[in-house]
Protein backbone atom coordinates (compact mmCIF):
# COMPACT_ATOMS: atom_id res chain seq x y z
CA UNK A 1 0.00 0.00 0.00
CA UNK A 2 1.00 3.18 -0.87
CA UNK A 3 3.03 5.17 1.83
CA UNK A 4 1.44 8.60 1.18
CA UNK A 5 -1.84 9.38 -0.11
CA UNK A 6 -2.38 11.79 -2.78
CA UNK A 7 -4.54 15.02 -2.82
CA UNK A 8 -8.36 14.65 -2.45
CA UNK A 9 -8.07 11.01 -0.43
CA UNK A 10 -8.11 12.05 2.87
CA UNK A 11 -11.59 10.59 3.26
CA UNK A 12 -10.69 7.26 1.83
CA UNK A 13 -8.16 4.25 2.63
CA UNK A 14 -6.55 2.26 0.37
CA UNK A 15 -7.28 -1.68 0.06
CA UNK A 16 -5.45 -4.02 -1.47
CA UNK A 17 -6.26 -4.79 -4.86
CA UNK A 18 -4.95 -8.42 -4.31
CA UNK A 19 -7.65 -9.14 -1.83
CA UNK A 20 -9.99 -7.93 -3.41
CA UNK A 21 -9.20 -10.43 -6.09
CA UNK A 22 -9.11 -13.35 -3.57
CA UNK A 23 -12.80 -12.39 -1.18
CA UNK A 24 -15.83 -14.07 -2.05
CA UNK A 25 -19.60 -12.76 -1.03
CA UNK A 26 -21.43 -9.30 -1.22
CA UNK A 27 -19.20 -6.29 -0.46
CA UNK A 28 -21.09 -3.38 1.61
CA UNK A 29 -19.01 -0.88 0.64
CA UNK A 30 -18.64 1.44 -2.11
CA UNK A 31 -15.48 0.87 -4.48
CA UNK A 32 -13.64 3.93 -6.01
CA UNK A 33 -10.37 4.24 -7.76
CA UNK A 34 -7.57 6.58 -9.45
CA UNK A 35 -7.02 6.77 -13.04
CA UNK A 36 -3.55 5.39 -13.92
CA UNK A 37 -1.06 7.87 -15.48
CA UNK A 38 -2.91 10.81 -14.37
CA UNK A 39 -1.98 13.62 -11.70
CA UNK A 40 -5.95 13.16 -10.24
CA UNK A 41 -6.42 15.87 -7.01
CA UNK A 42 -9.86 15.48 -6.85
CA UNK A 43 -12.21 12.59 -5.02
CA UNK A 44 -11.73 8.89 -6.50
CA UNK A 45 -13.60 7.63 -9.02
CA UNK A 46 -16.75 5.67 -8.30
CA UNK A 47 -16.04 1.85 -10.00
CA UNK A 48 -18.25 -0.20 -8.28
CA UNK A 49 -21.25 0.62 -5.85
CA UNK A 50 -22.22 -1.36 -2.86
CA UNK A 51 -24.25 -4.80 -2.08
CA UNK A 52 -22.54 -5.82 -5.34
CA UNK A 53 -21.37 -9.88 -5.61
CA UNK A 54 -17.78 -10.00 -5.94
CA UNK A 55 -17.72 -12.76 -8.07
CA UNK A 56 -19.52 -10.74 -10.46
CA UNK A 57 -17.18 -7.43 -10.36
CA UNK A 58 -13.74 -9.67 -10.29
CA UNK A 59 -13.53 -9.07 -13.67
CA UNK A 60 -13.95 -5.69 -13.79
CA UNK A 61 -11.59 -5.33 -10.21
CA UNK A 62 -8.87 -7.87 -12.59
CA UNK A 63 -9.30 -5.69 -16.24
CA UNK A 64 -9.83 -2.56 -15.24
CA UNK A 65 -6.61 -1.21 -15.91
CA UNK A 66 -6.54 0.11 -11.88
CA UNK A 67 -4.06 -0.74 -9.74
CA UNK A 68 -5.02 1.28 -6.93
CA UNK A 69 -8.58 0.90 -4.83
CA UNK A 70 -9.97 3.15 -2.25
CA UNK A 71 -13.06 2.50 0.28
CA UNK A 72 -14.39 5.34 2.55
CA UNK A 73 -13.15 5.52 6.08
CA UNK A 74 -16.89 5.39 7.30
CA UNK A 75 -17.25 1.82 5.45
CA UNK A 76 -13.62 0.47 6.90
CA UNK A 77 -15.51 -1.72 9.39
CA UNK A 78 -17.80 -3.78 6.16
CA UNK A 79 -14.51 -4.09 4.80
CA UNK A 80 -12.55 -5.69 7.53
CA UNK A 81 -15.90 -7.83 8.83
CA UNK A 82 -15.96 -8.79 5.07
CA UNK A 83 -12.41 -10.21 4.63
CA UNK A 84 -12.27 -11.21 8.59
CA UNK A 85 -13.67 -14.71 6.74
CA UNK A 86 -10.87 -15.01 4.52
CA UNK A 87 -7.83 -14.50 6.93
CA UNK A 88 -6.40 -18.07 7.26
CA UNK A 89 -6.42 -17.49 3.09
CA UNK A 90 -4.40 -14.70 3.41
CA UNK A 91 -2.27 -15.93 5.92
CA UNK A 92 -1.40 -18.68 3.39
CA UNK A 93 -1.21 -16.50 0.28
CA UNK A 94 2.42 -16.54 -0.52
CA UNK A 95 2.42 -13.88 -3.34
CA UNK A 96 1.29 -11.02 -0.62
CA UNK A 97 3.84 -9.37 1.01
CA UNK A 98 4.28 -10.26 4.71
CA UNK A 99 3.87 -6.03 5.74
CA UNK A 100 0.33 -6.22 4.01
CA UNK A 101 -0.70 -9.66 5.63
CA UNK A 102 0.00 -7.88 9.06
CA UNK A 103 -1.89 -4.75 8.24
CA UNK A 104 -4.90 -6.86 7.37
CA UNK A 105 -4.76 -9.00 10.40
CA UNK A 106 -4.10 -6.50 13.04
CA UNK A 107 -7.06 -3.88 11.43
CA UNK A 108 -9.56 -7.10 11.30
CA UNK A 109 -8.20 -7.77 14.66
CA UNK A 110 -9.03 -4.57 16.09
CA UNK A 111 -12.47 -4.41 14.97
CA UNK A 112 -13.66 -7.77 16.31
CA UNK A 113 -12.13 -6.29 19.87
CA UNK A 114 -13.96 -3.27 19.41
CA UNK A 115 -17.12 -4.74 18.77
CA UNK A 116 -16.19 -7.09 21.24
CA UNK A 117 -15.90 -4.43 23.78
CA UNK A 118 -19.03 -2.61 22.88
CA UNK A 119 -20.83 -6.54 23.40
CA UNK A 120 -18.85 -8.49 25.86
CA UNK A 121 -21.72 -10.73 26.24
CA UNK A 122 -22.31 -11.66 22.09
CA UNK A 123 -21.87 -15.24 21.43
CA UNK A 124 -21.18 -14.00 17.93
CA UNK A 125 -18.24 -11.92 19.24
CA UNK A 126 -16.77 -14.15 21.43
CA UNK A 127 -16.44 -16.74 18.72
CA UNK A 128 -14.98 -14.34 16.26
CA UNK A 129 -12.24 -12.97 18.52
CA UNK A 130 -11.30 -16.81 19.39
CA UNK A 131 -10.41 -17.12 15.76
CA UNK A 132 -8.60 -13.87 15.36
CA UNK A 133 -6.39 -15.13 18.25
CA UNK A 134 -6.23 -18.83 16.57
CA UNK A 135 -5.30 -16.76 12.76
CA UNK A 136 -2.36 -14.44 14.89
CA UNK A 137 -0.79 -17.20 16.01
CA UNK A 138 -0.85 -18.94 12.59
CA UNK A 139 0.62 -16.08 11.09
CA UNK A 140 3.32 -15.76 13.98
CA UNK A 141 4.03 -19.53 13.64
CA UNK A 142 4.79 -19.26 9.69
CA UNK A 143 7.35 -16.65 9.84
CA UNK A 144 10.19 -14.98 12.63
CA UNK A 145 9.09 -11.43 11.31
CA UNK A 146 5.33 -12.23 11.74
CA UNK A 147 5.59 -10.65 15.37
CA UNK A 148 7.68 -7.31 14.58
CA UNK A 149 5.17 -6.70 11.56
CA UNK A 150 2.03 -6.98 14.14
CA UNK A 151 3.78 -4.48 16.68
CA UNK A 152 4.89 -1.81 14.07
CA UNK A 153 0.87 -1.27 13.78
CA UNK A 154 -0.08 -0.36 16.82
CA UNK A 155 -1.37 2.88 17.54
CA UNK A 156 0.62 5.66 19.95
CA UNK A 157 -2.88 6.56 21.18
CA UNK A 158 -4.17 4.31 23.57
CA UNK A 159 -7.41 2.55 22.94
CA UNK A 160 -8.60 -0.20 25.15
CA UNK A 161 -9.46 -2.65 22.15
CA UNK A 162 -6.20 -1.71 20.74
CA UNK A 163 -4.52 -2.31 24.06
CA UNK A 164 -5.31 -5.85 24.22
CA UNK A 165 -4.80 -6.77 21.16
CA UNK A 166 -1.10 -5.70 21.37
CA UNK A 167 -0.53 -7.00 24.75
CA UNK A 168 -1.91 -10.43 22.82
CA UNK A 169 1.10 -9.71 20.23
CA UNK A 170 3.19 -9.02 23.01
CA UNK A 171 2.28 -12.22 24.94
CA UNK A 172 2.57 -14.77 21.84
CA UNK A 173 5.54 -13.42 20.95
CA UNK A 174 6.97 -13.80 24.56
CA UNK A 175 5.47 -17.43 24.82
CA UNK A 176 7.36 -18.47 21.25
CA UNK A 177 10.56 -17.02 23.06
CA UNK A 178 10.40 -18.76 26.77
CA UNK A 179 8.47 -21.74 25.29
CA UNK A 180 9.51 -22.55 21.72
CA UNK A 181 8.56 -26.28 21.35
CA UNK A 182 5.21 -25.59 23.52
CA UNK A 183 1.90 -24.81 21.31
CA UNK A 184 -0.68 -27.01 23.97
CA UNK A 185 -1.99 -24.19 25.79
CA UNK A 186 -0.78 -21.31 23.71
CA UNK A 187 -3.89 -20.50 21.78
CA UNK A 188 -5.76 -20.47 25.25
CA UNK A 189 -3.17 -18.45 26.82
CA UNK A 190 -3.28 -15.30 23.48
CA UNK A 191 -7.32 -15.67 24.09
CA UNK A 192 -7.09 -14.45 27.77
CA UNK A 193 -4.47 -12.02 26.66
CA UNK A 194 -6.49 -10.36 23.86
CA UNK A 195 -9.69 -10.56 27.13
CA UNK A 196 -7.63 -9.72 29.72
CA UNK A 197 -9.36 -5.99 30.08
CA UNK A 198 -12.80 -7.05 28.71
CA UNK A 199 -13.74 -5.97 32.18
CA UNK A 200 -13.44 -2.02 31.54
CA UNK A 201 -16.43 -2.24 29.76
CA UNK A 202 -17.99 -2.36 32.97
CA UNK A 203 -16.11 0.78 34.06
CA UNK A 204 -17.54 4.40 33.26
CA UNK A 205 -15.90 6.22 30.21
CA UNK A 206 -15.30 9.15 33.13
CA UNK A 207 -13.27 7.24 35.34
CA UNK A 208 -11.48 4.78 31.90
CA UNK A 209 -10.35 8.31 30.21
CA UNK A 210 -9.90 10.71 33.00
CA UNK A 211 -7.33 13.34 31.57
CA UNK A 212 -5.69 13.48 35.88
CA UNK A 213 -4.75 11.35 38.53
CA UNK A 214 -7.89 9.39 39.54
CA UNK A 215 -9.47 9.79 43.23
CA UNK A 216 -8.81 6.95 45.37
CA UNK A 217 -12.42 5.91 44.76
CA UNK A 218 -11.63 6.05 41.29
CA UNK A 219 -8.94 3.75 41.47
CA UNK A 220 -11.11 1.18 43.65
CA UNK A 221 -13.29 1.04 40.66
CA UNK A 222 -10.73 0.79 38.55
CA UNK A 223 -9.13 -1.87 39.79
CA UNK A 224 -12.56 -4.35 40.13
CA UNK A 225 -11.77 -4.71 36.02
CA UNK A 226 -9.95 -8.00 36.50
CA UNK A 227 -12.95 -9.47 38.54
CA UNK A 228 -15.62 -7.87 36.11
CA UNK A 229 -13.71 -9.25 33.29
CA UNK A 230 -13.51 -12.80 35.25
CA UNK A 231 -17.39 -12.66 35.75
CA UNK A 232 -18.40 -11.67 31.99
CA UNK A 233 -16.00 -14.96 30.62
CA UNK A 234 -16.54 -16.96 33.49
CA UNK A 235 -19.22 -19.37 31.40
CA UNK A 236 -17.54 -18.80 28.20
CA UNK A 237 -13.52 -19.45 28.04
CA UNK A 238 -11.35 -21.88 29.46
CA UNK A 239 -9.30 -21.85 33.16
CA UNK A 240 -6.30 -20.92 31.06
CA UNK A 241 -7.92 -17.67 29.33
CA UNK A 242 -9.56 -16.85 32.95
CA UNK A 243 -6.32 -17.25 34.82
CA UNK A 244 -4.90 -14.17 32.73
CA UNK A 245 -8.16 -11.76 32.86
CA UNK A 246 -7.83 -12.86 36.80
CA UNK A 247 -4.62 -12.14 37.64
CA UNK A 248 -2.78 -9.88 35.04
CA UNK A 249 -2.51 -7.15 37.49
CA UNK A 250 -0.63 -9.61 40.30
CA UNK A 251 2.79 -8.52 41.04
CA UNK A 252 5.81 -10.38 41.55
CA UNK A 253 6.09 -9.29 45.43
CA UNK A 254 2.54 -9.58 46.23
CA UNK A 255 1.50 -5.47 46.10
CA UNK A 256 -0.61 -6.49 42.95
CA UNK A 257 -4.27 -7.15 43.06
CA UNK A 258 -7.14 -8.60 42.81
CA UNK A 259 -5.84 -11.49 45.16
CA UNK A 260 -2.11 -9.87 46.53
CA UNK A 261 -0.74 -13.39 44.73
CA UNK A 262 3.07 -13.37 45.08
CA UNK A 263 5.57 -15.39 44.20
CA UNK A 264 5.08 -18.68 42.62
CA UNK A 265 1.47 -18.33 43.54
CA UNK A 266 1.37 -16.45 40.20
CA UNK A 267 1.10 -18.45 37.40
CA UNK A 268 3.92 -18.27 34.52
CA UNK A 269 0.97 -17.23 31.81
CA UNK A 270 -0.33 -14.29 34.48
CA UNK A 271 3.57 -12.93 34.99
CA UNK A 272 3.70 -13.14 30.92
CA UNK A 273 0.74 -10.80 30.59
CA UNK A 274 1.97 -8.63 33.36
CA UNK A 275 4.77 -7.96 31.61
CA UNK A 276 3.07 -7.45 28.27
CA UNK A 277 0.44 -4.98 29.63
CA UNK A 278 2.47 -2.57 31.48
CA UNK A 279 4.36 -2.32 28.65
CA UNK A 280 1.97 -1.66 25.87
CA UNK A 281 0.34 0.95 28.26
CA UNK A 282 3.61 2.97 29.09
CA UNK A 283 4.70 2.96 25.44
CA UNK A 284 0.86 3.94 24.26
CA UNK A 285 -0.56 7.84 24.63
CA UNK A 286 -2.81 7.95 27.29
CA UNK A 287 -5.41 10.87 28.73
CA UNK A 288 -2.92 10.99 31.95
CA UNK A 289 0.11 10.50 30.22
CA UNK A 290 2.51 10.74 26.81
CA UNK A 291 3.55 7.93 25.20
CA UNK A 292 7.16 6.92 26.49
CA UNK A 293 9.79 5.25 23.58
CA UNK A 294 10.29 1.61 24.08
CA UNK A 295 13.81 2.29 26.02
CA UNK A 296 12.55 4.97 28.67
CA UNK A 297 9.81 2.21 29.15
CA UNK A 298 12.10 -0.12 29.89
CA UNK A 299 13.94 1.56 31.97
CA UNK A 300 10.60 2.83 33.97
CA UNK A 301 9.69 -1.25 34.13
CA UNK A 302 13.46 -1.91 35.50
CA UNK A 303 13.96 1.15 37.53
CA UNK A 304 10.61 2.18 39.01
CA UNK A 305 8.65 -1.01 39.33
CA UNK A 306 11.12 -3.16 41.23
CA UNK A 307 8.90 -5.64 42.85
CA UNK A 308 6.21 -5.83 39.80
CA UNK A 309 7.85 -8.59 37.34
CA UNK A 310 9.55 -12.34 37.22
CA UNK A 311 12.99 -10.88 36.70
CA UNK A 312 13.62 -14.24 34.07
CA UNK A 313 10.83 -13.47 32.05
CA UNK A 314 11.25 -9.94 32.47
CA UNK A 315 14.76 -10.49 30.69
CA UNK A 316 13.29 -12.31 28.30
CA UNK A 317 10.73 -9.90 27.01
CA UNK A 318 14.35 -7.55 26.74
CA UNK A 319 15.24 -10.26 24.55
CA UNK A 320 12.07 -10.11 22.56
CA UNK A 321 12.14 -6.36 21.98
CA UNK A 322 15.45 -6.74 21.14
CA UNK A 323 15.55 -8.92 18.76
CA UNK A 324 17.78 -11.72 20.62
CA UNK A 325 16.70 -15.13 21.58
CA UNK A 326 16.58 -16.14 25.10
CA UNK A 327 17.07 -20.04 26.52
CA UNK A 328 14.22 -21.39 26.86
CA UNK A 329 12.28 -21.65 30.62
CA UNK A 330 11.42 -23.89 32.62
CA UNK A 331 7.66 -24.63 32.71
CA UNK A 332 5.98 -23.41 35.77
CA UNK A 333 2.32 -23.65 36.85
CA UNK A 334 -0.29 -22.70 34.55
CA UNK A 335 -3.33 -21.85 36.79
Amino acid sequence: MSPTKPPGLDNYIQVSRHCLLKLYGEITFDLFTVPRGTHHTGEPVLLVRRNCMLSNIRNIIADSGFEDFYIKKADQKNFHHLIENFIGMTIDDQQMPLAEKAKIIYNCAANVMQDFFADPRSGENLTRAQHMTSNIIQFALTDPASIPSLLKLSSHDYYTFTHCLNVAVFSIGLWQAIYPHRQDSLQQFALGCILHDIGKSRIDDAILNKPGKLTGDEFAVMKKHPQYGYELMADGVSDISLDVILHHHEKHDGKGYPEGLKGDRISDIARMAAIADVYDALTTKRAYAEARDPFKAMLTMKEEMVGHFEQEKFISFIHLLSGRSSPPQVHKKQA
